[in-house]
């Protein structure tokens, strides 16, 4: 029983010891593999690192360069906006100029406008002047030419009527003249027309031309510029100025400023002192 119980211990010695041998040589193959494997993925690792270190210095590098553009183009920002700001205030100055050039224009234009108004209604109102210069002036020469032509038709009716006139108008020296306060004298008995009288009469009234014909003339004492004032029931109806003299005779102006009423033929005409 002894032997095979060696036997039996010496089998399992040898089995253990087999088992112990495959263990060991499958642990050393196995720790060896294990090696190998961890020394590939150490060999990976490795690879990666570099490869890693090449990226990450890859990576500097481009991030040193992007802070660079990222520098320029922010220096170039603020220089494009100090340039934008220029510009706006530029532009808002030139807006208000503009605006201000707007408003001037618009005022001149106005100016301009009332200026053209103005001369076009200057040249209507020397247009006006010119024809109302023009009619006037016709007109003056009408009248001159009529005045002209009634001094001759009454000179020449005066002329051919000189005696009748002094007849009817003129009386004796010798006779005495008549108070002031008396009334109009009649026609049968007109006041006396010597040089000492300063009395007379209205002839003739020209209405038109603004004069009158009295009877009393350079035999009377009459002179040019020589004034009578004219009245009616001892009112008084104008101021007449001499402007022609003849012998029995005068053509006197009516002064429009001295008059008061309507000139009639009769009206008795005192010399004023």
């Amino acid at each position: 029983m002894k032997p095979r119980l060696g036997t039996i211990l010496l089998v399992i010695a040898l089995l253990v010891a087999v088992v112990a041998a495959a263990n060991f040589y499958v642990g050393r193959n196995s720790e060896r593999a294990q090696r190998v494997l961890v020394e590939e993925q150490l060999d990976a690792v490795t690879q990666a690192k570099a490869a890693l270190e090449r990226e990450k210095a890859d990576l500097t590098k481009a991030k040193t360069t992007l802070e660079e553009q990222v520098a320029q183009l922010t220096k170039q920002a603020k220089e494009v906006a100090e340039q934008f700001a220029q510009e706006k205030r530029a532009r808002e100055t030139l807006t208000t100029e503009l605006a201000q050039v707007r408003r001037d224009a618009t005022q001149v234009k106005g100016q301009l406008d009332n200026e053209r108004k103005e001369k076009a209604a200057t040249a209507d109102e020397l247009t006006k002047a010119k024809q109302s210069y023009q009619a006037l002036s016709n007109e003056l020469t009408t009248l001159r030419q009529a005045k002209e032509a009634l001094e001759k038709r009454v000179k020449e009716m005066l002329a051919a009527r000189a005696k009748e006139a002094e007849q009817i108008v003129v009386t004796p020296a010798s006779a005495a003249p008549k108070p002031a306060a008396a009334a109009s004298p009649a026609p049968a008995s007109p006041a006396p027309a010597s040089a000492k009288t300063s009395e007379g009469k209205v002839l003739v009234v020209n209405r038109d031309l603004g004069f009158v014909v009295l009877n009393l003339g350079s035999k009377d004492g009459v002179r040019r510029g020589t004034r009578f004032a004219l009245s009616r029931n001892n009112k008084p109806v104008a101021t007449v100025e001499v402007d022609k003299v003849y012998d029995n005779m005068c053509a006197a102006n009516l002064l429009e400023e001295e008059k008061k009423g309507e000139v009639k033929e009769g009206d008795i005409a005192r010399l004023l002192s």
